[in-house]
């Protein structure tokens, strides 16, 4: 008999940095990060571990690894302050907000969702979401070859194929990037997946990924049905 496991439990962290202290809001540079940690819980350890990866990765702008928020806060505002020395007259005010929460719904997956939203000049700002996915009993990130028996490639692209041209009327043989606005003529399935209650798959591919940023965010999601065949013996979503 395994080890009863402890559900992980979270709490709410918040952590802001603004231009000489000033409120949020469109005429104010500022840093926030609101996230989660792990509180309690038998994989309480490996997700606090997976949590602070996310957060350092999404907050390295340049060349140089972050090791903690604080720091990616310091580098920011040290940007923006060299960047007011240089072109004083600028009205430019930037941000970064990265936003981390855990979704507990499914009974077998814990979600995380990481929102990262920045204007650090340009023509408009960025934002994309990624999706991590933790089994409930070891704690271990999910992959693709978690949920599905090997060789589910192809008919994952395929489904992923008939339900982009479906959602956007277009018909089997019409070209994707004429009509449906992708860079290429083809749609795959990607790593960024969210797995919803009712057993359906979402892949979300991010403005720049597949398409361009006037595109915005673009979502495919498969039914419980549909991805039944493809399923795995082990399958968390069996």
């Amino acid at each position: 008999k395994t080890a009863e496991v402890n559900p992980v439990k979270f709490s709410d962290k918040s952590f802001l940095k603004s231009y000489n202290n000033c409120q949020p809001t469109d005429t104010c540079t500022y840093f926030k990060v609101d996230y989660i940690e792990a509180v309690s819980g038998s994989n309480m350890d490996k997700v606090n571990k997976l949590i602070t990866n996310i957060i350092n990765n999404s907050l390295t702008f340049g060349d140089k690894a972050v090791t903690n928020i604080q720091a990616a806060a310091d580098t920011f505002m040290a940007q923006y302050v060299s960047m007011r020395k240089e072109f004083p007259e600028s009205p430019q005010y930037w941000y970064l907000e990265l936003s981390v929460s855990a979704n507990l719904d499914h009974p077998k997956i814990i979600n995380i969702a990481s929102g990262n939203s920045s204007y650090m000049g340009g023509a408009h700002p960025n934002s994309y979401l990624e999706y991590y996915n933790i089994s409930k009993e070891t704690g271990d990130t999910l992959t693709l070859g978690n949920l599905f028996a090997a060789g589910f490639e192809k008919k994952l692209n395929e489904l992923i194929d008939a339900k982009f041209r479906k959602d956007n009327n277009i018909a089997a043989g019409e070209s994707l990037s004429d009509k449906g606005g992708l860079f290429e003529n083809k749609i795959s399935f990607n790593y960024n997946w969210v797995i919803s209650n009712d057993g359906s798959i979402t892949f979300l591919y991010n403005p720049y990924e597949i398409a361009s940023y006037a595109q915005g965010p673009i979502e495919i999601t498969l039914s419980k049905e549909e991805i039944a065949p493809l399923l795995s013996e082990n399958s968390p979503l069996k």
